[in-house]
């Protein structure tokens, strides 16, 4: 019987085969009918939120930056004319509230803490800068500019220590950089020089050809300053 059965199975010709594997896959289906109904239907779902989310968070950015445009038109408006600093703050607050999910709202967020330092309200443009850390710290290059302006803000507040913190976190996230430079001459007023040092070395070696570099290496020490001169040896210039 065993022999019989082979040899049917080989005499099988590939329609056969084809039929044999469908009829298998058809009883397969309907035992699991509503199974597989149920996970067509969550990926049809799926697919239909992900496309949904799409077209809606592109159409947010669009009318984000169409805001934010406006916004930058009172910021600086060109041509010589005047600053429109409240309006413009408003602007940025408004796209916030209303478009906070997208990223033209995470740059209005940051650009209404920049527009209260230039209204000269510190403590309000660190209220904004706090809250973009809060809401959008996904956003790794602006978060690091938030740090670094928040560091400036600090500096011009005579916080020396804090604008320390908020410089380190700016060069974590966005590595060598202005920040860098800040916080060498922080340790260099603040009489650390080992670590200002370090720091200027880190620009000098990392941003070789930019203007950063040049008042580092101007501050870094010669390698052997400090350093007795070696004693020679008797006899040693004779060889």
């Amino acid at each position: 019987m065993q022999k019989i059965k082979k040899k049917a199975k080989a005499l099988m010709q590939p329609e056969d085969e084809i039929k044999s594997m469908a009829h298998n896959v058809s009883d397969y289906y309907q035992v699991y009918r509503k199974q597989f109904n149920l996970a067509i239907t969550v990926i049809v779902l799926a697919l239909a939120v992900t496309l949904i989310y799409a077209f809606v968070r592109s159409s947010n950015e669009k009318k984000a930056g169409q805001m934010l445009s406006a916004a930058y038109d009172a910021y600086n408006p060109g041509g010589g004319a005047p600053a429109n600093y409240p309006v413009a703050l408003q602007r940025f607050q408004d796209i916030v509230k209303q478009y906070g999910g997208t990223v033209n709202g995470a740059i209005a967020q940051f650009s209404a803490g920049n527009t209260y330092v230039q209204m000269g309200q510190p403590e309000a443009a660190l209220k904004e800068y706090e809250a973009f850390i809060k809401k959008f710290s996904r956003e790794k290059f602006l978060l690091g500019l938030v740090y670094q302006r928040m560091g400036y803000v600090y500096l011009a507040m005579g916080k020396q220590d804090e604008a320390v913190k908020a410089f380190g976190l700016a060069e974590d996230i966005g590595g060598t950089g202005p920040a860098t430079l800040e916080l060498a001459r922080l340790y260099e007023r603040a009489g650390k020089i080992q670590e200002a040092q370090k720091k200027y070395k880190d620009i000098s070696d990392n941003l070789p050809s930019s203007a950063w570099a040049m008042e580092a290496r101007k501050n870094l020490s010669p390698p052997d300053l400090g350093q007795a001169p070696k004693a020679v040896k008797p006899g040693a210039a004779a060889k």
